[in-house]
C-alpha cells in the first residue's frame, strides 16, 4: 500500500517515446483509412440500393457484365486484377444486385487467345455453320422458358464490358482485330493440331546416320517390333498407338492400319476448307468501362506500396465510381469509343484518346519483363541441348547398345514418347508467352482497326445526382386504441 502511495510515474526514455509514438501514428493512420473506405463504400452502396428492390418478371433475368483481367506483367500471381475487382467495384454490383462473370487470363496473352476462340465460336454462330450454346449446358435439351439466342445477345448489349488495368484492354483489343477482322475456317481449329503439324517440320528428332541391322537378326526381322520413326512430331497417343500396331498386339490387327490411312487422305487441308469472310462492320458491343489499375510489383515499387497500405480511400473511390458507372449507366447514354480521325492513329504508344487507357501504368512495369524474349531464347537453347543428350541415351538403351550406367540405372533416360509430349509442352509454353510479349510489351500500342467504329460505346462516369436510392417504408399506422371501459351508472 505504501508503495502505491508513494510511487511517482515518470515519462519513458527518448528511445521509448519514439516507439510508441510511432506505433500510435501508424495505428491512427491505419485505422483512419479503413473507416473512411468503409464510409465511402456505404455511400455509393446508399446510391444504388434502390436497383435491387426493383421486381423481376419470372422469365426474366437481372442484368449481367463480363469482367476481363489479365495476367500483370512481372507478377505470378495472375488473380491481382480480380481481387482488384472483388474489393473495390463488386460490392457496388451486389448492392444493384447486379450479375458479373470473371474471364481471367491464367498466362500472358492468355485472355487474348481466350476472346479470340469465343468470338470465332460467335461467327459460326451467326453464320449457322455451329448451333447456338445452351445457356445451361452443352447436349442440353431445349426447353421453352430459356431464352432463345437473340434474348441471349439483347442481355449481352444490355450489360457491359468491364477491362481491368490495360493488360486486359491490350489482350481485348488484339482478341477483336483476331476475332472480327480474319479469314476463319468454317470447322472450328485445333491449335495444338497446327503446333503438332509445325512441330512435324523439323529435324529435332532425326538421326544423323541410322544403325545398321545385325545379319543374324535379320531373320528376326519380322518378329520384332519396329523402332518408332524418328521423323518429325507426333502426339504421344499416336505414338504409341503406331508401336501397338507395329508389334502386332493391338488387338484391331491390321483392320484399323488400313482404315486410319484413308481417312487422314481425305481429311481436306486447311488451305482447301471452307472460309467464314470477316464481316464489314463488327456487331455492336456491349457498352465498356475501364478501371484503372496499377500493380506494384517489384523491389524498386516497395515504398509506394508501403505509402499505399494507409491510403485505400483512392482505390475505394475509383472503384466505387466505376460501379456506379456500371450500374447507372446504360448503351442508350454511353458515349462514342473516342478514337482520332481515320488514318491519323499511330500503331505505337502514346496513341491518344481512349487507346491510352492507362498508359502510365506500363511505367511500373518491372524491368525484368523486357527480358522474356532473351529468357526464352535461353531456357530453348539449353532444353535442347540436353534433349539431344537424352534422346541419344534413350535410344541407345531401347536398342541394346550398350549397357546403362550406374547413374541410368537410378535413373533411366525416359523415353522417347516422353521427350516428344516434353518438347511439346515446353514450345507451346514458349509461343504463348512470347505472344503474349509482343501484345503486352510498354513499346507496343493498343490494336484498333477501322471496322469498329460505331460499334462500340463508353460507359460516362456520374455526377453526384445520379442515385437510385432504396426506398423508405413508412411504420404501419399504429392501431387505434381501444375504448377505455365507462363506469355504469
Amino acid at each position: 500500500m505504501d508503495g502505491v502511495l508513494t510511487w511517482k510515474p515518470r515519462l519513458p526514455s527518448r528511445n521509448w517515446s519514439i516507439f510508441w509514438a510511432s506505433v500510435a501514428t501508424l495505428s491512427y493512420l491505419y485505422y483512419e483509412d479503413r473507416r473512411q473506405c468503409k464510409k465511402i463504400l456505404e455511400e455509393y452502396k446508399d446510391r444504388v440500393r434502390g436497383l435491387a428492390e426493383e421486381p423481376l418478371a419470372p422469365n426474366q433475368l437481372p442484368r449481367k457484365v463480363t469482367v476481363y483481367t489479365a495476367k500483370y506483367p512481372g507478377d505470378d500471381d495472375y488473380e491481382v486484377g480480380a481481387l482488384y475487382f472483388r474489393r473495390y467495384v463488386k460490392p457496388i454490383l451486389v448492392a444493384a444486385a447486379v450479375d458479373y462473370e470473371i474471364v481471367s487470363g491464367t498466362r500472358f496473352g492468355g485472355l487474348a487467345r481466350d476472346l479470340r476462340d469465343r468470338i470465332h465460336e460467335r461467327r459460326r454462330n451467326l453464320a449457322g455453320v455451329l448451333p447456338w450454346p445452351s445457356p445451361i449446358g452443352p447436349g442440353a435439351p431445349i426447353m421453352p422458358f430459356l431464352p432463345t439466342p437473340a434474348q441471349q445477345l439483347q442481355r449481352e448489349l444490355d450489360g457491359a464490358v468491364v477491362l481491368i488495368g490495360r493488360p486486359a484492354l491490350k489482350e481485348w483489343a488484339w482478341a477483336m482485330k483476331e476475332g472480327w477482322n480474319t479469314e476463319i475456317p468454317v470447322k472450328p481449329v485445333d491449335h495444338d493440331e497446327l503446333l503438332a503439324t509445325s512441330l512435324s517440320e523439323d529435324s529435332t528428332f532425326e538421326e544423323e546416320s541410322a544403325p545398321a541391322a545385325p545379319a543374324e537378326a535379320a531373320s528376326e526381322e519380322s518378329e520384332e517390333p519396329q523402332p518408332l520413326p524418328t521423323k518429325g512430331f507426333m502426339l504421344p497417343s499416336q505414338v504409341g498407338f503406331q508401336s501397338m500396331q507395329r508389334s502386332g498386339s493391338s488387338p484391331f490387327g491390321s483392320r484399323n492400319a488400313s482404315s486410319v490411312a484413308p481417312a487422314a487422305a481425305s481429311e481436306p487441308s486447311e488451305a482447301e476448307q471452307a472460309k467464314l469472310a470477316p464481316p464489314a462492320n463488327v456487331p455492336a458491343q456491349p457498352p465498356m468501362c475501364f478501371v484503372d489499375f496499377t500493380n506494384l510489383v517489384g523491389w524498386r515499387n516497395i515504398p509506394r506500396r508501403i505509402a499505399h497500405f494507409f491510403n485505400h480511400r483512392d482505390d475505394v473511390r475509383r472503384g466505387a465510381e466505376a460501379g456506379l458507372s456500371i450500374v447507372l449507366g446504360t448503351k442508350n447514354d454511353a458515349r462514342e469509343f473516342d478514337v482520332g480521325a481515320p488514318g491519323t492513329i499511330a500503331d505505337l504508344p502514346p496513341q491518344g484518346d481512349d487507346l491510352d487507357w492507362g498508359l502510365a501504368e506500363e511505367d511500373f512495369y518491372p524491368p525484368r519483363f523486357e527480358k522474356t524474349p532473351d529468357q526464352i531464347a535461353k531456357d530453348r537453347e539449353q532444353f535442347y541441348e540436353s534433349l539431344r543428350t537424352e534422346l541419344k541415351a534413350s535410344r541407345e538403351l531401347a536398342r541394346g547398345e550398350r549397357e546403362p550406367t550406374k547413374a541410368e540405372k537410378r535413373e533411366m533416360p525416359r523415353s522417347e514418347i516422353e521427350l516428344r509430349d516434353e518438347r511439346f509442352n515446353k514450345e507451346r509454353d514458349w509461343r504463348n508467352l512470347l505472344h503474349g510479349y509482343q501484345v503486352l510489351t510498354p513499346s507496343a500500342g493498343v490494336v484498333w482497326n477501322e471496322s469498329w467504329r460505331g460499334s462500340l460505346r463508353v460507359l460516362r462516369p456520374r455526377s453526384p445526382d445520379d442515385a437510385v436510392r432504396a426506398r423508405v417504408y413508412e411504420d404501419e399506422p399504429a392501431a387505434e386504441a381501444a375504448p377505455s371501459e365507462t363506469a355504469s351508472a
